[in-house]
């Protein structure tokens, strides 16, 4: 018999051997474990334009538009032929349906341009187009604009790389409402609801009193499986946290 018959043979049994294991597992696994309780609870409902990834609102192009009485109008159609103060906006003709609610920043002419209705107003008379309305938010807001240009601030969409040219940063006025810029109140969407989360109890003994638990905090279960009243009756020198004599004198 040469040394490679040999070890053939000595293979074989190894694999044999493994298959036996594998073969008594497989019996154990259907004749073996017990049948187990499955949590289930019923999924949410969610309409799907809840789920898109969309900005919250949409900001005005250049050139900006507004509809007035039906049609479709740039500012500059109107502004040009009517002069209009600088009011309060509660006080205005037009555009009645703005909530002015900016805290004390309560004129027109705070942000928008006099003279060109299509633009911005910055400090030292200088304008910008809407679409970099972020410049204008950060005459006021400078620690915010600089959060959001870190990306601590705000949202992106597409990507999450800041150099991918799929990534769109959403602008102030994408989420905040330029005139009112406080979010209102809303509830959230559901959360996740999966067998790790189920809302099942299991009761264990915690002081002589039974105490209901979610299933997944195995710690708590383990740390009252020995009731009180053992600990409280083991011997002083079996107590874990009794310290020796000499730690003591020593101490002293």
């Amino acid at each position: 018999m040469t040394a490679s018959s040999s070890g053939r043979k000595a293979f074989s049994a190894i694999e044999i051997v493994i298959a036996i294991c594998f073969l008594g597992l497989v019996v154990w696994f259907l004749l073996g474990s017990g049948s187990v309780d499955v949590p289930s609870a019923m999924t949410p409902q969610i309409e799907n334009r809840e789920l898109l990834p969309l900005p919250m609102r949409f900001i005005q192009t250049d050139e900006p538009v507004t509809k007035i009485g039906g049609f479709t109008l740039r500012c500059n159609e109107c502004h040009r032929l009517f002069s209009s103060p600088d009011e309060h906006a509660s006080n205005l003709t037009q555009h009645r349906h703005i909530v002015l609610d900016h805290g004390i920043n309560d004129r027109c002419y705070n942000c928008h341009d006099q003279e060109d209705r299509e633009r911005l107003a910055l400090r030292g008379n200088r304008s910008i187009p809407f679409t970099e309305v972020a410049r204008l938010c950060a005459k006021c807001h400078g620690p915010t604009y600089r959060d959001w240009q870190m990306g601590m601030h705000g949202k992106s969409l597409g990507s999450w790389d800041p150099t991918s040219p799929q990534q769109h940063r959403l602008k102030c006025s994408e989420c905040h409402d330029p005139h009112a810029p406080a979010y209102e109140l809303h509830p959230p969407l559901p959360g996740p609801n999966t067998l790790r989360m189920n809302k099942m109890e299991h009761e264990i003994l915690h002081g002589g009193e039974i105490e209901h638990v979610d299933p997944l905090r195995k710690w708590q279960i383990e740390l009252h499986t020995t009731p009180k009243e053992d600990h409280d009756n083991l011997p002083q020198n079996e107590a874990p946290d009794a310290p020796a004599e000499s730690e003591k004198r020593g101490d002293e």
